[in-house]
């Protein structure tokens, strides 16, 4: 098992690398030039957020094929279950996914370096998708009290189950994992 947002920061991180491998790359290969029309590259940019936004409000909301949070309700329960989901996991040092990263980066690479330098652009809209739906994440544990896991059952790691949050350890201060 693998709490969701550990899981969305994880990809997020790696697809941030992704992208600033192949621009480093293809900035050596083909030069760091400033683009010639500034207008057009600022046009993506204000596009692939403004297309992000929407869709992590739409996640946000309830309606029927783009809602997240319908996903998160619909979790199990860990206790009807019976799994155990593992005490005391940091995302500190299982922060990177070295899997993801090398299988976004095979097929980004290469179409950036041959064919087209602005498909650095999805793995940016990639990275930022995921921080959104980790902040949906976020918002949806501390408004529940709950914490959303994800692959209870190895055949199936899509399914989501919650747990109650485990008390915060004694005399740290420190809130609920």
């Amino acid at each position: 098992m693998d709490r969701l947002l550990y899981h969305e920061l994880r990809a997020a991180f790696a697809a941030l690398a992704v992208a600033v491998v192949c621009g480093t790359v293809l900035g050596l290969v083909h030069g760091f030039a400033v683009p010639s029309d500034a207008g057009d590259l600022m046009m993506l940019s204000l596009a692939l957020l403004a297309g992000v936004a929407l869709s992590t409000l739409l996640g946000a909301t309830r309606l029927k094929w783009v809602s997240e949070v319908r996903d998160f309700d619909r979790a199990v329960p860990v206790a009807d279950i019976d799994v155990v989901p593992p005490a005391d996991r940091s995302l500190r040092g299982d922060w990177f996914s070295p899997g993801f990263f090398v299988a976004y980066l095979v097929p980004v690479l290469p179409v950036a370096l041959f064919w087209e330098g602005a498909v650095l652009f999805i793995p940016l809209w990639s990275a930022l998708s995921w921080l959104g739906k980790a902040a949906l994440i976020i918002r949806w544990e501390r408004r529940h009290g709950l914490v959303l896991w994800r692959g209870h059952v190895e055949a199936r790691p899509w399914e989501l189950s919650v747990s109650h949050r485990s008390p915060a350890s004694a005399g740290t201060g420190e809130p609920p994992a």
